[in-house]
Parts: C-alpha cells; structure tokens; sequence
C-alpha cells in the first residue's frame, strides 16, 4: 500500500512541473547545388625539347642535356639508357659509328602515365620532361 501512495505521489508531483512549448519551425529550404562548369581543358604549350634534337648527339652531350639515366645495359651492338619519371620511360640508343663513336640513333617513348592526349607530341614531352635545368 505505501508503494501505491508513493507512486501516486510522484506522479502528481511529475505533473505540475513547467510544461514544454512546442514551437513549429518551418523545414529546412532545399539546399540548391549549383550546375557543374564544364571547362575546356586547355592545350599545352609547345614541349620544351624535341625528340629530334638528341639523335645522332654523343653519350656525354645526352647526359648534360638529360642527366644521369635510371638505367644503362648493353644489348648486342648498341648502349641502351633509360630514362624513367612519373610521367613516361625513355630509351636511348646509341650505337658505334664510322668513327668508333657512340650516338643516338633510335629513342624509344613508352606509354605515358600522364601526358595522354598531346596529339602526336607524347614523344617530345616525354623528352621534355628528363631535361636538366
């Protein structure tokens, strides 16, 4: 019987406590996202260097003018010097001339890893950028 009057009590007592006001607020506006600007990608400059330039150039000039390859091996009669960089992989070969010399006769480009759509100048930029400052 106590526990009954206890209880009844307590909820008398909870029942006259201050009551809450519930105010209406208005719902959120709607967040508006702008319309994504398309931005023509623009198109790079002409490369710094030119592929053309290093053929038939010594092994001493290519290193002044590239620095010091990744890499070098010899396969048969040709040095082979590669050249390696975020951006793309170089081989340079040289081979003996009439003189005993070694040139640059061939320089191959691998895929490049970020110079996709240069339109038939990969090469040149690829070279571009091993350049020493």
């Amino acid at each position: 019987m106590r526990i009954l009057c206890l209880i009844s009590v307590v909820l008398m007592v909870s029942a006259c406590g201050p009551e809450k006001e519930v105010v209406d607020t208005p719902p959120p506006a709607p967040e508006i996202t702008p319309e994504p600007e398309i931005v023509e990608k623009p198109k790079p400059a002409e490369p710094q260097f030119k592929m053309n330039n290093i053929l038939g150039l010594t092994k001493n000039s290519v290193e002044q003018i590239l620095g010091n390859p990744s890499l070098r091996r010899v396969e048969n009669t040709a040095q082979v010097w590669l050249y390696d960089n975020q951006f793309c992989n170089a081989h340079v070969y040289f081979y003996e001339n009439d003189n005993g010399d070694l040139n640059v006769e061939f320089i191959e480009t691998s895929e490049e890893k970020d110079l996709m759509d240069l339109q038939g100048q990969r090469a040149d930029f690829c070279i571009s950028t091993f350049l020493q400052n």
